[in-house]
């Protein structure tokens, strides 16, 4: 009796356990199995700069605000920014941070702001040089702050990045009866600093040799023409 009693359990046993065995996974099993599938099949990018240098150059055009004048653009400030690292980029995005002069923050908080932003870039690496125009999708503005994406890099022992940028604020300007930019007793000062988004430490703060930030003040004490 006892004999026949273990057999009919382990029969019962063996049959739940082949059901399970069988039984298709939960949602809940398949879903944790896709994240998990699609993470690691997810680019892994990889960011090492050992030494960096970043330079920033400019010019201011003052605005003309007495009239219009056939042929004659002003208004305008234009940047020049250059980075030089070495190490190795696999992947990864750059930013590259301009902040404005405090003065300029009123005339930064316009809805217009954006749009009259523009410029180029030029990134050189493992797979030869490349030119980029600067979309409206690869800024943002964020107080006195514009930020400009630059698209994934691949380089190895050295990676360098250009950007021109233009920023047309005599557009915005002129649609105002009142001037928006202060005048500064020594002149308007610009900042920048270039950051990868995988980089194992943050290269603004704590760069292993050298920065990629940089300072550039212009000789302007006001952004008009008396």
């Amino acid at each position: 009796m006892f004999r026949k009693v273990f057999v009919v359990g382990l029969s019962a046993l063996l049959f739940s356990s082949s059901f399970a065995l069988a039984s298709p996974p939960s949602a809940h099993a398949q879903s944790a199995n896709q994240e998990s599938t699609n993470e690691s099949q997810k680019p892994q990018p990889r960011t090492l700069i050992l030494t960096a240098t970043g330079d920033l150059e400019g010019t201011v055009v003052p605005y003309y605000d007495k009239g219009d004048i056939q042929g004659l653009e002003t208004g305008y400030i234009d940047l020049h920014y250059h980075s030089f690292d070495t190490g190795f980029v696999d992947g990864d995005h750059a930013y590259l941070t301009i902040e404005l002069p405090k003065e300029f923050a009123t005339l930064a908080k316009q809805a217009s702001f954006k749009e009259n932003i523009s410029g180029t870039m030029q990134r050189k690496g493992l797979l030869g040089d490349r030119s980029f125009t600067i979309s409206q999708d690869d800024l943002t503005v964020s107080g006195a702050r514009i930020v400009v994406k630059i698209p994934r890099e691949l380089w190895i022992i050295s990676g360098e990045i250009m950007a021109d940028i233009s920023i047309n604020y005599g557009n915005i300007q002129k649609n105002f009866p009142i001037r928006l930019v202060q005048n500064s007793a020594e002149g308007y000062v610009f900042k920048s600093a270039l950051r990868r988004s995988m980089a194992p430490w943050d290269p603004l703060q704590y760069p292993l040799l050298g920065t990629n930030s940089d300072t550039w003040e212009s000789p302007y004490t006001t952004a008009y023409w008396d």
